[in-house]
């Protein structure tokens, strides 16, 4: 039985990918770069994924010490 994340969860993941998606996207901009806009969406989705996939797989609030 597969849990999703809560809202608050989500939304703080989501949040953290749009700072680390605007800090990665204007050092690549700001260094001559000519990407197309495409490149921040590509980026975005990219960086998104592996915050949710880092985040399911932490352990929930509600599991017990292993010892």
């Amino acid at each position: 039985m597969e849990v999703g994340m809560s809202r608050e969860q989500d939304w703080a993941v989501f949040e953290k990918a749009c700072e680390i998606t605007a800090s990665a996207v204007r050092g690549t901009m700001g260094a001559g770069g000519s990407e197309p806009a495409s490149f921040v969406g590509e980026v975005f989705r990219e960086v998104h994924r592996a915050l949710r996939e880092a985040a399911d797989s932490l352990p929930s609030k509600s599991a017990k010490a292993g010892f």
